[in-house]
């Protein structure tokens, strides 16, 4: 393995957790879109944009690493490094949205109880 993947690897190594989280997360939230719809939906999107931000920092810095070793121009990688940076803050703001709204918008069954209000009303 080369010196730069593990100049890489070692940068990545606080982040990773967050990368296990991530698709933790979207397994999670996919398997249980059966049961939950709507909800389990939106926080599996969020949390897919979380990983995808995620995985554009990472490019992101091994790009950094590589052109470093390769005395590339810093003009470069200052407008590399800027709109690789927008994309994914902007990623990750739409996740956190998508995740708001799947932990706080409506739901599907009333809090309390596992029949929906139509259920009951007809069964009354």
């Amino acid at each position: 393995m080369g010196e730069t993947m593990l100049t890489f690897l070692g940068s990545q190594i606080l982040r990773l957790p967050f990368l296990i989280a991530y698709v933790t997360a979207i397994a999670l939230a996919f398997s249980r879109y059966p049961t939950q719809g709507k909800p389990a939906l939106l926080a599996g999107c969020g949390f897919f944009l979380f990983f995808m931000g995620w995985l554009i920092n990472a490019v992101q810095m091994y790009w950094q690493i590589s052109i470093f070793r390769d005395g590339g121009a810093m003009q470069a990688l200052v407008r590399i490094a800027s709109l690789t940076g927008l994309a994914s803050h902007l990623l990750e703001l739409v996740g956190l949205v998508l995740v708001m709204l799947a932990l706080f918008g409506t739901r599907n069954s009333p809090v309390g109880g596992t029949e929906s209000i139509d259920a009951r009303n007809t069964r009354a």
